[in-house]
């Protein structure tokens, strides 16, 4: 045998090695699965965020844990004080990725939590500090009946579902409006339906699809910017409507004084009993957002996302010329946060200082459409 046969078999096994043991699990991808528009859709996402060692690297997560969930229970009889009860369980990134593993659903949160704060830095020049948000640097992946009361901080997934990643785009869009708020001072004074129907716009920009909610939202109680919202909202809009649309998706559950659907139910119930008439801003603010969504698909994504953020960070301004442009009725009195006039006249400003007015006469059509008086904004 050669001297340069036996060089070149030593090479060929050592290339074989190296090989299978790239493609065995430090994978450098994955295939992950999940819902668009009711088709089961699969994506290959990169690993470069695990290191050698099978650590989560990454400038804007400090750690990752995992758990199954045993319970819920809300704090003071509190629904904005939710308190999750799970058992924990390793992770292993230096074995296999099996699909619908926790390190399956832990991969597939951590890539897009990545991917949507990315979006939002370059839309927004950098100016939305994630890293100042130091209680969601930890994130925690858990398996349980309740996805949707997933948070910024605690994803829960059904065992082997395929959740839509605009769960993680509006997660992270909550994270980047509260900032938007407390950070930078918009002045939407809390999660109005403007604050709300913003944060969704980008929710399904990025997303690139009308819908919110696949296989984490009951069924009832998903979101679609294709539908026309009205303004002023319809009755079906509000936190009645909502609690209505989770009793009839778990007609079962609902029924279970034991369930986590219950207590959900149960507590908002009488937390809010004397406002179940009001708004549900998180469905409320799909006026805004459906609105939004038929002016990207006139100007499209590029065109809109960035006339959508470059407005976004003037809203205080427009606001504070309101003498200029809004045509108040009598006895009117204006509230000091942002309003839908706001809004509409800074798109129509900010259109013809970025697109030289190309979307002016859509942007009216659309806000007319949803049923906005117009009329009422002097341009």
């Amino acid at each position: 045998m050669s001297t340069n046969y036996f060089n070149l078999t030593l090479i060929l096994f050592a290339s074989f090695t190296f090989f299978l043991t790239n493609c065995d699990n430090k994978s450098k991808a994955i295939d992950v699965n999940y819902l668009k528009e009711g088709v089961l859709c699969t994506e290959t996402i990169p690993l470069d965020f695990i290191d050698e060692s099978g650590k989560i690297v990454s400038k804007y997560i400090d750690s990752v844990k995992f758990s199954y969930l045993d319970s819920i229970a809300f704090t003071d009889n509190n629904p904005d004080r939710l308190k999750v009860y799970s058992t924990p369980a390793p992770l292993d990134f230096t074995k296999k990725i099996e699909p619908y593993s926790p390190e399956y659903y832990m991969a597939y949160t951590v890539f897009n939590i990545i991917k949507v704060i990315e979006y939002y830095n370059g839309l927004f020049d950098n100016k939305i500090d994630f890293n100042s948000q130091e209680e969601y640097k930890t994130i925690e992946v858990t398996i349980g009946d309740t996805p949707y009361l997933t948070s910024p901080k605690v994803y829960i997934f059904e065992a082997n579902s395929n959740p839509s990643p605009s769960l993680f785009f509006h997660e992270i869009g909550h994270r980047a409006f509260w900032y938007i708020e407390e950070g930078l001072g918009i002045k939407f004074k809390g999660l109005s339906y403007i604050h709300m129907g913003l944060l969704e716009y980008f929710t399904v920009s990025l997303n690139n699809s009308p819908l919110v909610g696949e296989d984490f939202l009951p069924e009832k109680g998903m979101r679609n910017a294709d539908w026309v919202y009205g303004y002023p909202p319809h009755d079906s809009l509000s936190l009645k409507g909502l609690l209505d649309a989770i009793a009839a998706s778990y007609p079962q559950k609902i029924q279970n004084p034991n369930s986590n659907v219950f207590k959900f139910y149960d507590v908002n119930m009488n937390a809010y009993k004397d406002y179940l008439d009001e708004i549900d801003n998180h469905r409320g603010g799909m006026i805004i957002t459906s609105t939004l969504w038929r002016i990207r698909e006139q100007l499209g994504q590029e065109m809109t996302d960035g006339l959508v953020a470059r407005t976004i960070l003037d809203l205080n301004k427009f606001m504070d010329t309101r003498s200029e442009f809004y045509n108040a009725a009598e006895n009117e009195k204006l509230r000091d946060k942002i309003e839908w006039y706001d809004l509409y006249y800074g798109l129509i400003q900010k259109d013809k200082d970025l697109n030289e007015g190309k979307g002016i006469e859509i942007i009216k059509n659309e806000f007319t459409r949803t049923g906005f008086l117009i009329n009422v904004v002097k341009l």
